[in-house]
């Protein structure tokens, strides 16, 4: 297993549990949980197009999420990394920082990582929603560049369908040379409970080195909130081809300031 597939996981498996969300408002204010700056407000103000009460402030919103991910394989038996995940939101605005760090493994050569990238959000009607962002993937043995949309539809209060799509320009380092190529992910999401929205989602990426076996796997995701501000995800991978690892499972925390 390489270091490129292995990032191509975290990356699919963080994007999918944060923009497949279907239809939700905690607070009921008529405001959709996913562009709500106030998820809190009571019952008796009233808001704002922002979900705050009319004439409050708005700082953005501050999100720290941080956990590990970890493979399984045949070949290459365990790799482990730990994620730590930092984003700041002023209305439909974000910018995001998120790093990529070794703990355990078997493969030689797995560098620190660190992304940065600025996003978008469109929200072209009730039902459906997208998003455009732009990054760049910095490491000790290479940088890269990629564009990244999402479009999520939602078919009623409960059910959503997504797609995720990302194109990524590499960098060749000293002594590789890297192909770009494409990402994207299909799948569908449902909330079950307040608390709990579930996605499975087919992923699909490209190969960045020669002579490498493109990534395909069946991915089942889980977001459980604990609190309005606590939250917790699960992400489990099967892998469909020999460019993915044969298990891939992602645990994190996240909290929220507004």
């Amino acid at each position: 297993m390489t270091f490129s597939r292995f990032f191509i996981l975290f990356f699919l498996a963080f994007n999918v549990v944060s923009y497949g969300y279907a239809y939700s408002d905690y607070d009921v204010d008529g405001v959709e949980d996913s562009i709500d700056a106030c998820p809190n407000t009571p019952f008796d103000v009233l808001v704002d197009e922002r979900g705050c009460e009319e004439g409050e402030s708005y700082y953005g919103a501050l999100t720290l999420l941080g956990g590990t991910i970890s493979a399984i394989d045949s070949q290459t038996k365990n790799l482990t990394n730990a994620l730590f995940f930092v984003n700041y939101r002023y209305y439909d605005w974000d910018v995001a920082l998120s790093t990529f760090n070794d703990i355990q493994n078997t493969i030689s050569n797995v560098p620190n990582t660190f992304y940065i990238s600025s996003g978008y959000r469109y929200e072209l009607s009730t039902e459906l929603k997208a998003k455009l962002s732009l990054g760049t993937k910095q490491s000790t043995l290479q940088n890269d560049y990629y564009f990244t949309s999402s479009v999520d539809y939602s078919l009623n209060e409960s059910q959503n369908i997504f797609i995720y799509y990302s194109y990524t320009v590499a960098e060749d380092s000293s002594d590789i040379n890297y192909n770009n190529f494409h990402t994207f992910s299909l799948g569908t999401g449902r909330i079950f409970k307040d608390n709990w929205y579930s996605a499975l989602s087919y992923d699909f990426s490209g190969a960045s080195l020669e002579k490498s076996t493109d990534y395909k796997a069946l991915s089942w995701s889980n977001t459980f909130a604990l609190t309005s501000k606590y939250y917790f995800l699960t992400n489990y991978s099967y892998g469909l081809s020999s460019g993915a690892s044969d298990h891939t499972i992602s645990l994190q925390f996240g909290v929220k300031f507004e």
